[in-house]
């Protein structure tokens, strides 16, 4: 008899085929549970033994994983970055934990770094407010951190979808997520509102352990294709979330907070950037891109043949 297929795993690759080898690994060899892999461009052989979605271009996180929901019919679904890896018994305590919290629309697992430590303070946030997102504008480290990691079964505000695991009904029902933060990045912030506004609780499932690669994606992209990504996507959400006022200003306030970083390359490189070089690159294209609204197309920093509109990057 065939077991009922519970969860489904919708794995989304760029790039990153060693990690994600790992990741299919690490998979329980368990008929409840199936495994997809949505490839946005891949430059290595992909795993063997596992479906594979050969996309043909970048559809982005948001599109890829939009398209592993129609393939799927299992009730819950777990999407995930490649380079996030289940620890054992990790699938099987996220499938407890939506039988223990039958409000739960939504589990986070425990992210830990390669060390084993919490990655809470990165991977657990409160929704971003007005003031913060104009302070991340003005180039500022204001993302509200947790202080502590949150207990079991504790409600989320605004988990990463780094390794997110869903009820597939209700996924649907909310439309999905937003395939307009292309490629990367406030797609989970986006999704985190909305159910927010519907009351759908998101819950912390710990006993569920993940090992988790930070950044992973920073280094391909270049910092350059980074920053504007980021950016022009905060100014979507501002506009879609807080209205065209509040994204039109935090375009403007980019300008002098990225010029003003520029000027201080030669006595700061940031963290992000691999030379003082790049560094500068970058910060200049992110003051172009928000002097002309995202509008002056770079197709060195849109990887997959993206190109920047007035409203951010889409595919």
């Amino acid at each position: 008899m065939t077991a009922q297929l519970r969860l489904c795993g919708i794995a989304v690759n760029w790039h990153d085929e060693e990690r994600l080898q790992r990741l299919v690994e690490a998979w329980p060899e368990d008929d409840s549970c199936e495994l997809i892999i949505l490839d946005n461009g891949s430059t290595e052989p992909l795993p063997e033994g596992v479906e594979v979605l050969a996309l043909g271009r970048n559809f982005g996180f948001a599109g890829a994983v939009n398209l592993g929901l129609q393939q799927t019919r299992a009730t819950l679904v777990l999407v995930m970055n490649s380079d996030v890896c289940p620890r054992p018994d990790a699938i099987e305590s996220l499938i407890h934990g939506f039988d223990l919290w039958p409000d739960a629309v939504a589990l986070a697992p425990r992210m830990v770094g390669h060390d084993g430590s919490s990655q809470a303070g990165w991977q657990l946030r409160p929704l971003p407010s007005l003031t913060t997102l104009l302070l991340q504008a003005l180039l500022l480290p204001a993302t509200g951190e947790v202080s502590s990691e949150p207990g079991t079964g504790a409600l989320l505000e605004q988990p990463a979808a780094a390794a997110l695991a869903f009820r597939r009904d209700a996924l649907l029902e909310l439309g999905g997520f937003d395939e307009a933060f292309f490629p990367a990045w406030f797609e989970d912030v986006d999704l985190a509102k909305r159910m927010t506004d519907a009351g759908m609780p998101i819950r912390y499932c710990p006993e569920a352990e993940f090992q988790h690669q930070l950044g992973s994606s920073i280094p391909r992209l270049g910092y350059g294709g980074f920053l504007r990504i980021y950016y022009s996507n905060l100014c979507r959400y501002l506009r879609k979330h807080h209205g065209r006022f509040w994204a039109g200003l935090a375009r403007v306030l980019l300008i002098p907070a990225s010029l003003l970083r520029l000027a201080l390359v030669p006595l700061r490189r940031p963290r992000r950037a691999s030379t003082r070089r790049e560094a500068a690159r970058g910060l200049w294209w992110l003051a172009l891109g928000a002097m002309t609204g995202w509008s002056y197309p770079d197709a060195t920093v849109y990887p997959g043949g993206a190109q920047p509109t007035p409203d951010g990057p889409h595919r």
